[in-house]
């Protein structure tokens, strides 16, 4: 499925390191989309776009605009219940 439409996609953190560029942060994702043979996609969203301390093996949502991603959230119910920040 093209991710060129707005859309949310199910995936798997692959791995999540927090970058700081001139003083703003972000954090660099790489995420296994659910349903999708091909390779992790990699992203690059604000801190405030993504929850704290994402770990390798966390289920996700990620919302995509254009083929860029925008938005990641935690999945409820994974990881002790956490809830969705986005």
């Amino acid at each position: 499925m093209s991710l060129l439409l707005p859309q949310t996609r199910a995936g798997t953190v692959r791995s999540a390191d927090l970058v700081s560029i001139h003083g703003d942060r972000y954090v660099d994702l790489l995420i296994a989309l659910e349903g999708d043979a091909g390779p992790p996609v990699a992203g690059r969203v604000g801190a405030d776009d993504c929850p704290e301390s994402l770990v390798p093996g966390e289920r996700v949502s990620v919302r995509f605009t254009m083929g860029v991603m925008v938005r990641v959230a935690s999945e409820v119910g994974e990881r002790g219940g956490r809830r969705p920040t986005a």
